[in-house]
């Protein structure tokens, strides 16, 4: 059985490690799915949660800004800080619209995947978190310099010194 005139294992053994292969692929492809289709779900929902803010908070500041225009027109005078609202509303709601209707979310995604690629030691967890292994000392020392945040003015007067 066991010497070298015996014969070849059956070809079914001879095809096991890449059936083994094929099959963790295709797991691996299904898992990949169920994650794409999950994060497509959550950027729709924040899409749509952005479009019906724009649709609440546009509706009054185009009240407010109507509202002041008319009172302008009217010979009314109107308070400078009646400026302040019309200006950041404005702002706000254009950086919503441009989630909502624009290419921020397109913007995002690659800076995002910039930082991922150059910027990797941000990530690096706390010495004790399971998966902390998987990060490299080289990203590990990225942010070697920091300090704690109990060390900064005016935590540093109330928080416990180390011995």
């Amino acid at each position: 059985m066991g010497n070298k005139h015996s014969k070849p294992p059956p070809e079914h053994h001879q095809k096991l490690p890449s059936k083994l292969d094929e099959f963790r692929s295709k797991v691996e492809d299904e898992l990949a799915r169920r994650m794409m289709l999950q994060r497509e779900i959550q950027m729709a929902v924040n899409v749509a949660k952005a479009r019906d803010t724009l649709c609440i908070f546009g509706t009054a500041w185009g009240t407010l800004v109507s509202g002041v225009a008319v009172a302008r027109l009217a010979g009314k005078q109107i308070p400078p800080v009646a400026g302040v609202p019309i200006v950041i509303g404005g702002l706000v709601l254009g950086n919503i619209a441009d989630l909502a209707y624009g290419n921020k979310l397109a913007r995002v995604t690659k800076e995002a995947e910039y930082i991922m690629e150059y910027e990797r030691g941000r990530f690096v967890p706390a010495k004790q978190a399971p998966f902390s292994k998987f990060y490299t000392d080289e990203e590990r020392f990225v942010f070697d310099e920091s300090t704690r945040v109990s060390e900064l003015y005016p935590n540093a007067f109330f928080a416990e010194k180390k011995k």
